[in-house]
């Protein structure tokens, strides 16, 4: 939350000052082992597609990786911007260059997410790994999200309400799903080899 803050606001003054809690947002946000621990499981179901789901989610962590290193070398520019006392215009430009890169860092991170979210859903629904309902709950949910980044794509905005609407399903079902699998695992009675 703190790292959103700071990147979406002044952020040549608060990344220094603030690099304690960027580095802990940065690191949170690039945490991604669901794949890498599922994929033993998943492969005796199809490796092919176990795999698959195992790349994209490895190309969206890589992009994360990438995304949260930019964000965090705006610590560096921010304490020169400090110590320079606000002079040069080229410290507000290279912060914008910064957050751009960054930005398309994370759309291409938003497409392998949604291309990882439904092989990852489509392999929970054929295996029963979980309930078929979150699995359907899962697709939907990435079908919305879909939805609201072509929306974004295209600059129709239908309102906060309506962005909320196609967002919080698959917030709500990842969190869900990573309560699911520490507290009950997943049914591996139900995979069957190809």
């Amino acid at each position: 939350m703190v790292a959103g803050f700071i990147l979406d606001g002044d952020y040549l003054a608060l990344a220094a000052p603030n690099r304690i809690q960027l580095g802990i947002g940065m690191i949170l946000e690039s945490l991604n082992g669901i794949a890498v621990m599922l994929y033993p499981i998943l492969k005796r179901y199809s490796e092919g597609i176990a795999l698959t789901y195992l790349s994209f989610r490895g190309v969206e962590a890589f992009l994360s990786i990438l995304g949260s290193t930019k964000a965090l070398s705006l610590i560096e520019l921010s304490q020169n911007y400090l110590d320079a006392g606000s002079v040069g215009e080229y410290f507000a430009t290279l912060g914008e260059l910064i957050i751009a890169d960054r930005h398309w860092h994370m759309e291409m991170l938003t497409v392998f997410f949604i291309l990882g979210a439904l092989v990852f859903y489509f392999l929970l629904y054929r295996t029963e790994l979980l309930p078929r309902y979150v699995s359907l709950w899962g697709i939907i949910a990435v079908v919305f999200m879909l939805s609201f980044n072509i929306l974004l794509y295209l600059v129709i905005d239908l309102g906060m309400v309506v962005n909320l609407i196609l967002v919080l399903p698959i917030i709500a079902n990842e969190i869900f799903v990573a309560i699911w699998l520490i507290a009950k695992g997943v049914n591996t009675s139900g995979v069957n080899a190809e």
